[in-house]
């Protein structure tokens, strides 16, 4: 378990200090408001929104793969950040209460163990989702809905940050053993973490946002395969 928290707050520190810099586009919109049909949180407010381009490999980690479940190719999506005053507990209560009813014309998009073992690893960080999918112009199109309380994330990886410009000097042969160790113990890589186009790259992209904010975050992505 140590090694498993050691290996997420390493991945979740690169994200925040590097800004995920693998998006294909992206622009951010001139008036923040949610582009994606999906509810947030009452009484949220949204700081900011974003459309992105990415085309993906074959194989996407778990956390991945209920936005990009249909493989490999390039999708189009979006990311929405919002915030709220309210606390953790009651951001889990309602994305419990999202699962078990999910909005009309979604589903839960992965369940099970695997998809469980990672959220138990995000709550330790401030950090919980569920996915959910729908059909979108006969596309099947995929949600990720997240909470995230920045100040957990940033007390969990603030010990990690000395090593973040260590890591990024690794050549590939050092890297490469720390993705597949990350992947294996988490189901999802370091390398698709810093992806800012993936659930948990929105989610500390969005920590700079929230933080100024002073308050808890929804963050919600979402992606259809062209």
């Amino acid at each position: 378990m140590r090694v498993c928290l050691g290996a997420i707050v390493m991945l979740v520190t690169l994200i925040a200090c590097s800004g995920g810099n693998q998006s294909k586009e992206g622009s951010p919109s001139p008036k923040a408001t949610n582009a994606i049909a999906f509810p947030l949180f009452e009484g949220a407010a949204v700081l900011s929104a974003r459309t992105w381009s990415t085309t993906v490999g074959a194989r996407p980690g778990l956390a991945d793969r209920s936005v990009f479940r249909q493989g490999a190719g390039t999708y189009v999506g979006h990311d929405v950040v919002a915030g709220t005053q309210a606390m953790m507990p009651a951001l889990e209560t309602w994305l419990g209460d999202l699962s078990a009813n999910p909005p009309a014309g979604y589903s839960v998009a992965v369940r099970g163990n695997g998809i469980e073992a990672v959220r138990a690893h995000t709550r330790d960080l401030g950090i919980d989702f569920v996915p959910f999918e729908s059909t979108e112009d006969a596309k099947r199109h995929g949600v990720v809905v997240m909470a995230v309380d920045p100040s957990t994330l940033a007390e969990k990886a603030g010990p990690m940050l000395g090593l973040v410009g260590k890591f990024k000097l690794m050549p590939a042969t050092l890297r490469d053993p720390l993705d597949a160790q990350a992947k294996r113990q988490l189901g999802f890589s370091l390398s698709e973490a810093a992806n800012p186009d993936t659930p948990i790259g929105a989610a500390v992209a969005a920590l700079d946002q929230l933080r100024d904010f002073g308050g808890r975050g929804i963050v919600l992505i979402d992606a259809v395969k062209q």
